[in-house]
C-alpha cells in the first residue's frame, strides 16, 4: 500500500509528518507541478486549501471526480484559509439547497 502524501507549507506538514504521510513542503508557484508529480506518483493526497486555490481552474475538480487516487483539500495550520463546504456544494448541486 502507498503511504498518503500532503502538499503544503512546513508548519502544517510537520503533524501530518508525525502522523506517517510522507510530505511535500512546496512553495505557492510550485503547487501545480508538485500535484500533478503527486497524482501520478502516489496514493492519497491531502493538499492545504491555500495551496489548492493556487491550482488552475478545474485541475483540483478533476482530481477529486477521478478519485483515483483520492484527494481531500485540509485547512492549513494558519487557518488563513479554509476548504469548501463540499457537503453544501453536492446538496446544491442535487437540488436538496439552494
Amino acid at each position: 500500500m502507498t503511504t498518503p502524501v500532503f502538499i503544503g507549507d512546513r508548519l502544517t506538514a510537520a503533524g501530518f509528518r508525525l502522523a506517517g504521510l510522507r510530505t511535500l513542503v512546496t512553495a505557492p508557484e510550485d503547487a501545480l507541478k508538485v500535484f500533478r508529480d503527486a497524482l501520478s506518483r502516489h496514493g492519497a493526497i491531502l493538499i492545504t486549501a491555500s495551496l489548492a486555490a493556487r491550482l488552475p481552474a478545474g485541475v483540483l475538480e478533476k482530481a477529486v471526480s477521478a478519485a483515483s487516487p483520492p484527494v481531500a483539500v485540509v485547512p492549513d495550520f494558519s487557518g488563513g484559509r479554509e476548504p469548501a463546504d463540499l457537503a453544501h456544494r453536492v446538496r446544491r448541486a442535487l437540488g436538496v439547497e439552494t
